[in-house]
């Protein structure tokens, strides 16, 4: 399963680390979901109310980004 796979994800855009998931209409806008990733330790940024905004320091290891991926699903799932 990609890790995008989500009933509440429209698209995932962007190149290498620096992406935006522009969510559907009726998942209830990006915030919510941004706090909910803020509480588990994970920062993002909601721009254009339905889109999360990920930019990660260019230089993160491999167990990093699995532990960010795991917050992600979780949150979105």
């Amino acid at each position: 399963m990609p890790p995008w796979d989500s009933p509440k994800i429209a698209e995932v855009r962007g190149r290498g680390l620096l992406v935006g998931v522009e969510l559907k209409p009726e998942a209830g806008g990006a915030r919510q979901y941004c706090e909910q990733l803020k509480e588990l330790g994970m920062l993002c940024k909601e721009t254009h109310v339905d889109v999360i905004r990920f930019a990660p320091p260019l230089t993160i290891e491999k167990e990093n980004l699995q532990w960010a991926l795991e917050r992600i699903r979780k949150v979105l799932a």
